[in-house]
């Protein structure tokens, strides 16, 4: 999609309502649909109008997506991974423990192919990756091992060891196939995928002896993922290229990551805040006194707690929270006051002593009212 945003996509301002996205989408596809359009690039813009609505139409979804923006939301490594070239088809592999596989999504595997309208592109494929609240707010990069199927390297992901095809004498090219089911009630007619060349409309010339006609292998590749700071969990990550491989001469589908932010211990997210608590004595919050906060990237930051807090007041470190576009969030520290469990003899006369001050200006502050009611009462006789 280059740098356009998906309300270019959709051709809607970004002020519109549900109702107008929905409108537009429906206007777009009837469109561009490609059993429609015969235009170059039909498919490729109905899969950007998809793509779009998927965003936009989701209110939790297009609330990141305004708030990170177009590059940030979509951004994903274009990946780095070992053994040779990719080229990407379905997922059956456990990534390593990051996360689980998903059912392809925005076009489906082979079986649903309607039939030959020239080189069909790769489904795009979901997963989920769990990260560490530090690693979200800072970002990170995460190698992860997949085994996929790419296209055969003998027979170019045709099938076929002459690297040719030709039409399938089952469906006549169509992909589809015409089954007859008699019951007594009548006959029923229904399509279905053809079984022998699998929706393609071709078959190899010659059965490739490496892959035996499939066109694909399985290959396990180790990607690198890059997780840019300040995501949140929910949001998804765009790998082009990385779904599953396409029919030769089109293009792969793309991998989406869909991010868990695991919950920390120290540190709770609030928005752009993050927040954290210390814990001071009675004497420190009463006198007021100093303490050191670690922040979520294992530095020590002083912090200065003023005479007098309460129990559950919050103090704030600018900029020590996430990490994101334009000025990052702040640090918010809650206080905690703790109470001594075991004194020595020393500290119980000093608060035994402060009690005793503390009973005497309650004292002085009855006293002085009761004896100005009193006061009053003897004058009034007079």
């Amino acid at each position: 999609m280059g740098a356009k945003n998906y309300y270019d996509v959709l051709n809607v301002p970004k002020d519109a309502n549900e109702q107008e996205i929905k409108k537009a989408y429906r206007t777009l596809t009837k469109k561009y649909h490609p059993d429609v359009c015969k235009e170059e690039g039909a498919e490729e813009k109905f899969k950007e109008i998809n793509e779009a609505y998927s965003v936009l139409s989701d209110s939790q979804k297009r609330a990141q997506y305004d708030h990170m923006g177009h590059e940030t939301f979509t951004n994903a490594s274009k990946g780095q991974y070992t053994g040779g070239g990719f080229g990407g088809a379905g997922f059956n592999a456990d990534f390593g423990g990051f996360g689980d596989i998903f059912d392809a999504f925005f076009g489906g595997g082979a079986g649903q192919r309607r039939g030959p309208r020239g080189p069909q592109p790769g489904a795009d494929l979901l997963m989920r990756v769990q990260v560490t609240l530090k690693d979200a707010v800072l970002g990170t990069s995460k190698d992860i091992d997949v085994m996929h199927t790419e296209a055969c390297e003998e027979c170019e992901g045709t099938g076929s060891s002459t690297k040719k095809t030709r039409v399938c004498p089952r469906c006549g090219g169509s992909g589809q196939e015409r089954r007859e089911n008699r019951t007594p009630f009548g006959s029923f007619v229904s399509m279905t995928t053809c079984s022998q060349c699998r929706g393609r409309g071709k078959i190899p010339e010659q059965t490739c002896s490496k892959c035996g006609g499939s066109g694909h292998k399985k290959v396990k590749r180790t990607i690198t993922v890059n997780i840019p700071a300040g995501i949140e969990s929910g949001m998804r990550l765009r790998m082009e290229g990385y779904g599953e491989a396409g029919d030769p001469g089109a293009s792969n589908g793309d991998l989406f990551i869909e991010v868990d932010v695991l919950a920390d211990s120290k540190f709770k997210r609030l928005g752009d805040n993050l927040e954290t608590s210390v814990s001071v004595s009675a004497a420190g919050a009463a006198v007021g006194t100093k303490v050191d906060i670690t922040t979520i990237d294992d530095r020590e930051v002083e912090l200065k707690v003023p005479a007098g807090i309460q129990h559950g007041t919050a103090l704030k470190i600018p900029g020590e929270g996430v990490r994101r576009r334009g000025r990052p969030g702040d640090l918010l520290v809650r206080v905690n006051i703790s109470i001594p469990k075991d004194l020595g003899d020393e500290e119980k006369e000093l608060y035994k002593r402060l009690l005793e001050i503390e009973s005497e200006k309650k004292d002085s502050k009855k006293g002085g009212f009761f004896q100005g009611m009193m006061g009053k009462k003897k004058g009034s006789k007079k």
